[in-house]
């Protein structure tokens, strides 16, 4: 039985609905903040919602997704093209390569290996900007940049949680 229109136009929506999501936070992560040097210092949003679709749900946010989200925070961060989507693809590499020890885990655990991964992605990307563009961020808005990260991710991921849901919910 062929699927009707509404169907069709329903699981699309569905598989873009993280990619859409993680797009209106980057948005709203880059948007101008009243706070000088926020920029600089801002949570990686885009990390946290490629770490948890690769963690909950792997086959909602691929490597094609990192890659221009990754694409598009450079080009809107005046970052060296290609910097965030290697770092994204990265991370969802490390996670999917680990999918078997995330698999039913509690929230703290897959907190606490975020941690891990944001501090390698945090590294990474300040050591690939330092090479290719010349430009050495200094220890304290890196610092700050992977505190607000982790601090941000019980809240992105209550709000994802919420939205996995109804991805699995029947129409």
């Amino acid at each position: 039985m062929r699927p009707t229109l509404w169907q069709i136009l329903d699981q699309t929506a569905r598989r873009l609905l993280p990619f859409a999501l993680s797009l209106l936070l980057l948005l709203l992560a880059i948007a101008p903040m009243t706070s000088p040097g926020f920029m600089r210092a801002g949570p990686m949003v885009t990390l946290l919602c490629v770490y948890y679709w690769a963690v909950h749900r792997p086959d909602m946010m691929g490597y094609l997704g990192g890659f221009l989200l990754g694409l598009l925070e450079d080009i809107l961060m005046n970052t060296p093209l290609g910097v965030s989507s290697l770092v994204l693809m990265l991370t969802q590499f490390v996670v999917l390569t680990q999918y078997r020890f995330f698999v039913g885990k509690p929230f703290l655990i897959t907190w606490w290996a975020l941690a891990l991964v944001a501090l390698g992605a945090i590294l990474l990307k300040a050591l690939a900007v330092a090479l290719l563009s010349g430009y050495v961020v200094a220890p304290a808005p890196l610092a700050t940049s992977y505190g607000l990260t982790l601090l941000l991710y019980p809240i992105l991921a209550w709000g994802f949680d919420r939205t996995h849901f109804l991805l699995t919910k029947e129409s």
